[in-house]
């Protein structure tokens, strides 16, 4: 691993309730089956995000969308390299 990147891997996950990207029901933002620190913790994510000007997308509880889009009908495609 380069050494510059090192320190991310001592900290440890966050309870979600799921892994990031699992597309199940169990990963709905408010799903009822998801409950105590994982629930605090997707609420917490949630209200953090809206206080900046985003949007969850209630079926992701990792996906924000920004409530003033500039550009709400483009589609990007970004080379990753």
């Amino acid at each position: 691993m380069l050494e510059q990147y090192s320190h991310r891997t001592t900290g440890r996950p966050v309870d979600m309730g799921t892994g990031f990207d699992c597309f199940s029901p169990l990963s709905h933002t408010l799903n009822p089956s998801i409950t105590g620190e994982a629930m605090a913790n997707r609420l917490l994510l949630k209200s953090s995000m809206s206080e900046q000007g985003f949007r969850n997308l209630s079926e992701e509880w990792w996906h924000d969308t920004p409530v003033d889009e500039p550009y709400p009908d483009t589609s990007f495609d970004v080379p990753v390299r």
